[in-house]
């Protein structure tokens, strides 16, 4: 992952590192309960997503994360279920 922007209505447009840009609606992933009930209710927490190189994948403050894998599409989140995305541009 090398860049991310976010969206509207819990959508981030992440670009990856072999070039493929994808809009992806994390509005599933932040219906749990838990670490991501902070992010979805706060507007300025949910813009405060940055690249985290060490790991190559996005994060939040308070070391909250998303399995990289998940958001290329490439494995199911933890609901089992795909993640809604757009391919912008392909790898």
């Amino acid at each position: 992952m090398t860049h991310v922007e976010p969206l509207h209505d819990r959508w981030l447009r992440l670009t990856f590192a072999d070039g493929a840009v994808h809009e992806v609606d994390l509005a599933a992933v932040f219906e749990a309960r838990g670490v991501f009930t902070a992010i979805r209710d706060d507007d300025r927490l949910f813009g405060a997503v940055e690249v985290d190189a060490e790991f190559g994948t996005i994060g939040w403050p308070g070391d909250i994360d998303l399995d990289p894998d998940v958001l290329r599409g490439d494995q199911p989140s933890a609901n089992g279920r795909a993640l809604p995305r757009r391919v912008v541009q392909p790898a």
